[in-house]
This record gives C-alpha cells, sequence and structure tokens, in this order.
C-alpha cells in the first residue's frame, strides 16, 4: 500500500478539498462492483465510539474558525459546532460564584446537509430527479465548505485557527503566516499529535498532497513544511499553490495591499523550491482569459463553490494515477517524470472540462485546453515547442475521443505519458453549471494535464520585476510587513535565477543596482 497524506490550508483549498473528498466518496462501491480507486491510499479505517467502522481522509485540515459553519465530524461525540466535548463536570479551583453566559447563536446546517441527513435514515431510498433538481437550485445558498461535504472526519483532522480581527487583514502576511503555525503548534502540538499519528498508520507513506493559498496561507504552510521537512527530509511532496488575485504587473504602486498580496505569492513560490517536491502554482479566477473552454459552463467566478469545482476536478484527475488499484505509480514517480528532462520543481496544471461529445483533438484541442498555472498572456497554446514533459490523464472518452486524441498525439513532438480512466463522477454536491445539460449529469468526460515548460519563465520574471519596483520605491511597505530588505532583495534575484531556468537562455540577472546595492 502507498497511503498519501493531505494537507489543505485556506478557504478556497478547502473548497476545493470538499469536491475532491466527495468525488473521493463517490467511488465508494458495495457488493460486487469493484472500484478503480484503492482506498486505502487516501482514507484511513477505523471505529467509532459505537464500534462501526469507519472511513476518514488521511489530512490535515486548517481554517480559520469561521470559515467551518455547522461542521461537525460526528464519530467521537465532539461538540456539534466547535469539533471539542463540553466540560460539564465541576472540577476543582474552578470560580464557585455566580456567572453570567453567553452563546453565540449556533450556525444552522445547510439545506443539503439536511438531506444528507434524511438519506442516511432513509438508506434504502433511491433519489428522486426532484431532488435532484431541488439541489442544483439550492447551490446560491453555500455559505462554508462544509455545507456541501459528504464525508466525516477525524479529530485529528480538523484545526480550528483563531478568527483574525475585523479590522485586520492578513493576506500577504508572510511574517504573520509564520508565526502563527509556530504559535498553533507549540499548543496544540500538530506534527507529533496529529501528523506522525496519520504517519504510523500507513505501511508505505509514499508522500503528501498539500494545497494552500499562497497569499493568505503561504508563510503558514512554509512553516509547516519546514517542521515537515526537519523530519521527513526525502519524503515526496506535491504542492497545489493558490495564487492570490494580485497578479504582478496589473497593481498600482500606490496598491499596499495588492503589493503585500504580491509579495506574499513570490515568498510561497520561492520557499516551496526548497520545500516541495513539485509545485504547480494555479492562477485565481479573476485572471481566467475568456474563451470557447468556458463556452459549456455558466461558472461565477465570485463563488468559491463554482470555481472550486473546476480545480477540484482538474487536480483530482490530474493525481488519479497515484490513487488507482491497478497502478503502479507513486508521487515519487509522477515527479520524476515531469522533472527528467530539467531540475525544473514547478509545473503547470491545465485541461479541458467537460469534453462534448463532437469534441475533436485535432481541431479542438489548441483553443480549448487551458493553462491554469499560466498568466493571461501565456494561457492558450497548442504548441508542444515550449513543454519539456507532460503527463495527460483522460477520463471517460469515447471510441472517438480516443482515436482524436491518439491523432493529435502523433503530431506532437513531445512524448505525453497518458492515463486513461472513467468519467469523473459528479455527485449531488457538485454544481450544475453545464449550459449544454438541462441537470447535472451523474459523470462528465475530461482531460487534465500536468506539464513543465518554459512559459514559468513569464510568471517568475512578472513576480520578480514586481518585487524589484518595491525594493526601489516602497521600502516602508516591505518593512511594515516585518521584512527585511536585504531578504526581499534576495527574493528578486532569485526569481530571477529561476526565470532564467525555465527560460534556458541568457541570464536575466540584469536588474538595476539602487544606491544601496551599489
Amino acid at each position: 500500500m502507498k497511503e498519501i497524506i493531505y494537507i489543505q490550508a485556506g478557504n478556497l483549498s478547502n473548497h476545493i478539498g470538499s469536491h475532491f473528498w466527495n468525488t473521493q466518496e463517490s467511488y465508494f462501491t458495495y457488493g460486487e462492483e469493484d472500484s478503480v480507486v484503492d482506498h486505502d491510499i487516501s482514507f484511513r479505517e477505523g471505529r467509532n465510539l459505537k464500534g462501526e467502522p469507519t472511513f476518514c481522509p488521511r489530512l490535515l485540515l486548517f481554517d480559520r474558525k469561521a470559515n467551518f459553519g455547522a461542521l461537525t465530524s460526528g464519530l467521537y461525540g465532539e461538540g456539534e459546532d466547535t469539533g471539542e466535548g463540553e466540560d460539564t463536570d465541576e472540577a476543582p479551583g474552578k470560580w464557585n460564584g455566580d456567572v453570567v453566559e453567553y452563546r453565540q447563536e449556533r450556525i444552522p446546517k445547510s439545506s443539503y446537509q439536511e438531506r444528507l441527513d434524511e438519506e442516511a435514515e432513509l438508506m434504502d431510498s433511491e433519489p428522486t430527479a426532484d431532488a435532484g433538481r431541488n439541489r442544483a437550485k439550492n447551490n446560491h445558498n453555500i455559505r462554508y465548505w462544509s455545507d456541501y461535504d459528504r464525508v466525516f472526519y477525524h479529530p485529528r483532522s480538523l484545526h480550528r485557527l483563531p478568527d483574525v480581527p475585523d479590522y485586520e487583514n492578513t493576506e500577504g502576511d508572510w511574517m504573520g503566516g509564520q508565526e502563527t503555525f509556530t504559535r498553533y503548534n507549540e499548543e496544540h502540538d500538530v506534527m507529533e499529535e496529529s501528523f506522525r499519528l496519520f504517519v504510523e498508520e500507513c505501511d508505505y507513506l509514499q508522500g503528501i498532497q498539500v494545497t494552500n493559498e499562497s497569499s493568505s496561507f503561504g508563510g503558514f504552510t512554509h512553516a509547516f513544511l519546514l517542521a515537515f521537512r526537519e523530519e521527513f527530509p526525502k519524503l515526496p511532496s506535491i504542492t497545489f499553490s493558490l495564487l492570490s488575485s494580485a497578479t504582478p504587473s496589473s497593481i498600482e504602486a500606490d496598491d499596499d495591499f495588492g503589493l503585500r498580496r504580491v509579495l506574499g505569492d513570490a515568498l510561497g513560490l520561492q520557499g516551496l523550491k526548497e520545500l516541495s517536491t513539485m509545485t504547480i502554482p494555479i492562477q485565481s479566477p479573476s485572471s481566467w482569459s475568456p474563451g470557447p473552454w468556458l463556452e459549456d459552463l455558466a461558472l461565477d467566478r465570485h463563488s468559491y463553490y463554482h470555481t472550486s469545482a473546476l480545480f477540484s476536478s482538474h487536480i483530482e484527475t490530474a493525481t488519479l494515477p497515484l490513487r488507482l488499484k491497478e497502478g503502479q505509480e507513486d508521487t515519487s514517480k509522477l515527479c520524476s517524470i515531469l522533472s527528467w528532462e530539467t531540475d525544473a520543481r514547478f509545473a503547470h496544471l491545465g485541461g479541458i472540462f467537460p469534453l462534448s461529445d463532437s469534441f475533436d483533438f485535432r481541431r479542438d484541442v489548441g483553443k480549448n485546453l487551458y493553462d491554469f498555472s499560466a498568466l493571461p498572456q501565456a494561457t492558450v497554446t497548442d504548441s508542444d515547442r515550449d513543454v519539456f514533459s507532460r503527463i495527460d490523464v483522460s477520463r471517460g472518452f469515447s471510441p472517438s475521443h480516443t482515436s482524436s486524441y491518439q491523432s493529435w498525439l502523433e503530431t506532437q513532438r513531445l512524448q505525453i505519458r497518458s492515463f486513461q480512466a472513467p468519467a469523473i463522477p459528479l455527485p449531488s454536491s457538485f454544481p450544475s453549471f453545464f449550459t449544454s445539460l438541462p441537470t447535472r449529469p451523474p459523470s462528465c468526460t475530461a482531460l487534465s494535464s500536468l506539464s513543465t515548460t518554459k512559459r514559468t519563465s513569464i510568471l517568475f520574471s512578472r513576480y520578480a520585476s514586481q518585487v524589484d519596483e518595491c525594493i526601489k520605491r516602497r521600502r516602508d511597505m516591505i518593512q511594515r510587513m516585518g521584512l527585511e530588505i536585504d531578504d526581499v532583495k534576495s527574493l528578486r534575484d532569485e526569481l530571477w535565477v529561476l526565470e532564467d531556468e525555465f527560460k534556458g537562455g541568457e541570464s536575466v540577472l540584469n536588474v538595476e543596482m539602487d544606491e544601496d546595492e551599489n
């Protein structure tokens, strides 16, 4: 067995996680039907207080308390909303005087969770078409990622971080994020009491898979990975790093908030170079370039519920070879395939979702395969000239899809490693945003890819240029962030080096030196 431990940090990351785990739950089969996925890779088996067998994700989930909603694992008798048992006994030394108790109003369950509870009581009943339509109508009622979550979590998985006061904004606060992890780990001993216990349950841990928000949880994740690497220096890791909406070159010089987020993203990417075996940066939905790839989706870019479903579909598909029951791949092999021609530790996530019945790769792939990692100016391409290595995972291809895909592959200079799998299951929690279909289908065809490419150089050059501008004109803001100017200069230089590594050309470390650097 080759287990994976998953890490999720941040609100959008946990929206993606909810869709991801709902998909994993849908792979469970009963009776004689066999599953293509080895559930023991991502799930652990245990028993609840009633002695009933349970399957919970091998997961550490971090978020602010306010983002958990009405979540309760419901397995080991935790408190209804906090996940912590209430101490009802009087302990020695406690206050015996009058107490005035104030309770915050309990967050009600979502309508979707209430229907899941009803279905649990009627296990022999099949959901009706009307129930499916009602769920689709309630898409806009989603408040938290837990509102549509279908799995139970082990208490060790849930880590509720203190809420941030309304007058504070932690986006781009790199130092604050590191301090938050250090303080939380000292209080709750996350690495020993949660992570290590998950590790000890594994027969053969193949690696970890991380999804984090770079701007708001970049420093936090960096501190976690530092602690992880102290104990497991050689264990492979794949990190999906969600970049902020503050893309470099789109920020005005006086926009402190935007510049902070850009610096947070840059620090996060630079830090992951040393700590993560392979990092896949993902651009914010606000930066998506419109095109034919979006025409089949009535997708609300401002809805985490919608955008995370699309991200999750591609992340789940691209990493599916790591979980296949008959597969021979693991995290180390996947990273090696992507970096065999170069030492690159950064890859791109791309794909097509959904694939129409009439889709022809020879005709349509160039305008429909979207690169979620590239900046908008370098997003759509039908050329393989700039690609070092690529892995494709196809889902539910028809014979005509397979034929056109194979014909297209023959025209490519690059030898693409490809995997085939059944269509992506779409549980009832998945958004109904398909414009060409009256209702959400039970499954969907798609193609997802991971690739190492020269286009990554554009990303690093933009960040390096923006960091250089901050050094020259906004040193006051850098100092207010608690950063040292010399450290930020080092960050800039390392970003230029990364740009050069992917560009494969002459070094571009030619930024003008300011007076303090002469």
